[in-house]
């Protein structure tokens, strides 16, 4: 049986011993599950902010957006007519870093179970795979 069976059928084994392990969980798991707003937004500025430090993406444009227009509601007060520049800026930005995501969508890696899914190099291939299996 080859290691890809075998780390599979581990791991299905490994789940079904976490479940059927009796009717009760404990209040430690289950408050572990659920991941709170306030982690679920640190855990994306900090993607965010990730790479390289000069580099351009849609996720920090949006954030520098979001960051002027914050600051365009609390210094609104005293600092007068440049709040408004301000926000119409910030707002902008933040319509700027969507559109940068629409018009180029990030790569997403296919996965199975954990595990990278190598995709074929063209069609050709595989139609050449399925010719070579009959």
């Amino acid at each position: 049986m080859s290691s890809k069976y075998q780390r599979e059928i581990e791991e299905i084994l490994q789940n079904a011993g976490d479940i059927g392990g009796g009717g009760r969980r404990s209040k430690s798991s289950s408050s572990n599950n659920g991941i709170g707003f306030f982690k679920l937004v640190w855990m994306y500025v900090k993607q965010s902010l990730g790479g390289r430090f000069w580099s351009i993406s849609p996720g920090r444009v949006m954030l520098v957006g979001f960051v002027l227009i914050l600051s365009t509601l609390l210094a609104r007060p005293f600092v007068g007519g440049v709040a408004g520049w301000l926000g119409w800026a910030g707002l902008l930005m933040f319509i700027i870093g969507y559109g940068m995501v629409l018009v180029r969508p990030p790569k997403v890696q296919k996965k199975w179970r954990g595990e990278p899914i190598e995709d074929d190099s063209s069609w050709l291939d595989r139609i050449r795979r399925k010719i070579n299996r009959r």
